[in-house]
């Protein structure tokens, strides 16, 4: 996993999996980076083959993190994988984050 800082946008990139063998992990070290209270959160979603229900609770947990130290803050899903955009619209969690995908 990779994080970028850029001005106000925290990227989150070359995520390979987000389950529950690393999602304490990924929680952990995007928390780190959302102290200075960005206002919006790219979570790049393209490499990640495979995501269970603790990688959408640590999802969720970045997000209310995330609006915790900005309400205004926005966290959105950048090009998710088919079986990761499978899972965050049978979890209705589509409705939750802003989902962007690139054609």
């Amino acid at each position: 996993m990779k994080i970028i800082q850029n001005g106000e946008t925290v990227d989150v990139t070359e995520i390979q999996q987000l389950d529950a063998a690393n999602a304490d992990l990924f929680e952990s070290t995007v928390f780190a980076a959302l102290r200075a209270g960005p206002h919006r959160i790219d979570i790049d979603l393209s490499e990640t083959r495979f995501v269970d229900c603790c990688g959408v609770g640590a999802l969720v947990a970045v997000r209310n993190c995330a609006r915790r130290r900005n309400t205004h803050a926005t966290v959105r899903l950048l090009n998710p994988a088919l079986p990761a955009r499978r899972l965050l619209e049978l979890t209705r969690m589509d409705c939750s984050f802003p989902i962007t995908l690139s054609e």
